[in-house]
């Protein structure tokens, strides 16, 4: 609709970008391309704060100009932080590393075996996984929302078992570092089993 109408689509890639969906961005997954791209977040592998925006090469030329007039005036205090960038291009060569590329693929499996038993629980709802995310509603008679009651309880309860989990209301998503490894994953799992049985 918005090729059609000659609108800007913008994606949000700040926490989908960078392979958390199975691909380098969510919108990859598209026929249609955006024409601006937000990112952030995964372009320093999350140890620096950095942010970037991508446009296509028309939008580009559109401000492509020796006249101040057509100058986007805009920037941030801290754009271009060399510190930042140079996390950044250090996340990016990683990207390039086959240790990388594997532990995008081994959360993926695990997370697609998972799904499986997470849907044998009834306090469970709408279990879904791609790539290396994977989220579920913790079933309560209360209605679901950012503000859901059980979320302090949810995130008190990982955080006792040393597991940072930050549960969007009765959300539970789990969106672990590529450089996790099998028993440290299945611990989460182990974890979350372990709330279900304990809250049913």
């Amino acid at each position: 609709l918005c090729k059609e109408n000659n609108i800007l689509c913008i994606a949000d890639e700040v926490m989908t970008g960078f392979a958390r969906t199975g691909r380098m961005f969510a919108s990859d997954y598209l026929i249609n391309k955006p024409d601006i791209i937000s990112m952030s977040k995964g372009i320093t592998g999350g140890t620096m704060a950095l942010g970037a925006t991508s446009c296509t090469e028309a939008i580009y030329q559109m401000f492509w100009s020796d006249d101040k007039l057509k100058t986007f005036f805009h920037g941030h205090s801290y754009t271009a932080n060399p510190v930042a960038c140079a996390a950044a291009l250090a996340s990016l060569d990683l990207f390039q590393q086959d240790a990388t590329c594997n532990g995008i693929v081994l959360i993926r499996k695990m997370h697609e075996t998972f799904l499986q038993k997470l849907n044998t629980y009834k306090n469970v709802g709408n279990a879904r996984s791609r790539g290396t995310i994977l989220a579920f509603e913790f079933l309560t008679t209360e209605d679901k929302s950012y503000f859901h009651s059980e979320r302090d309880t949810i995130y008190e309860f990982f955080l006792e078992k040393g597991i940072l989990l930050r549960p969007l209301g009765n959300t539970i998503y789990i969106m672990p570092p590529y450089c996790i490894n099998e028993t440290e994953l299945n611990s989460i799992y182990e974890a979350i089993e372990a709330f279900l049985l304990t809250n049913q």
